[in-house]
């Protein structure tokens, strides 16, 4: 990594997340960086890496957040920590099934149509 303005991009990439804030805060262009990394595969490395890091300093502050108390915050890590516990839950009705149950109500809902309808107004 020869050019100077790499390190502190990545420096701010650790800090903030975002690539235009990095770019900026290295004085370079945004394109620059995004060229330098398809051509530069230990600067893509690099860039992985520090993304990494600032995706950690997120989890850690969203996780600082949930304890003082935003629920939200708190599902969405256990979702994420444990999916198999805390997905959202799918409907698992065979389509047949599930197909049957729709076309009964479909005519439910005729027949109190229907019904409405032969009801005299006041």
């Amino acid at each position: 990594m020869s050019k100077p303005w790499k390190k502190a991009f990545l420096t701010a990439l650790e800090n903030t997340g975002t690539i235009r804030t990095a770019a900026k805060a290295a004085k370079v262009h945004y394109t620059t960086v995004y060229r330098e990394k398809k051509d530069d595969p230990d600067f893509a490395a690099a860039w992985d890496n520090a993304i990494e890091v600032a995706a950690d300093t997120l989890e850690d502050e969203a996780r600082r957040r949930a304890f003082e108390g935003s629920d939200v915050l708190l599902i969405f890590l256990l979702k994420g920590m444990r999916p198999e516990k805390f997905r959202e839950s799918r409907s698992t009705i065979p389509p047949a099934e599930l197909n049957k149950m729709i076309e009964t109500e479909l005519q439910r809902i005729a027949k109190q149509k229907e019904v409405e309808a032969l009801e005299p107004i006041n």
